[in-house]
């Protein structure tokens, strides 16, 4: 599999093992990665629920990675997802009681460490895996 930039056509990693489930990537957009103590917390807690999983990946689109601090407005935020102004404050209260977020300030919160970090594909392929 080849990887080129888009601007300038420029062949940016060629990885021969590399399977992709899905849509392939036309460039590197990077990732978030949750630890797997924090996912298992989430999926084995019903208080979640998939309304604060939904309001996660938004926040992790979006999460400022050098100080984990993002600004959340509810009204801005239930319009980007499509959802209710309500729906964004209750599942930014499971995400509160539950230690996720720290409140900051007005709309300024922040993700607790042990939860995600940032990535980029270009810097993940440039070791071999051990499959």
């Amino acid at each position: 599999m080849t990887f080129y930039n888009e601007k300038t056509g420029e062949v940016i990693e060629e990885y021969d093992r590399a399977i992709f489930i899905g849509r392939k990537p036309h460039v590197d957009r990077g990732f978030a990665k949750f630890f797997v103590g924090f996912l298992l917390d989430i999926l084995e807690d019903p208080d979640y629920g998939k309304g604060a999983w939904r309001l996660l990946a938004y926040i992790a689109t979006r999460l400022d990675y050098d100080t984990l601090e993002i600004f959340i407005v509810p009204e801005r935020v239930a319009k980007d997802m499509g959802v209710t102004r309500q729906a964004v404050y209750n599942w930014l209260n499971v995400l509160l009681r539950k230690g996720v977020l720290e409140k900051r300030a007005t709309h300024l919160y922040r993700l607790e460490p042990y939860t995600v970090i940032k990535g980029q594909m270009s810097k993940a392929l440039e070791t071999e895996p051990d499959f």
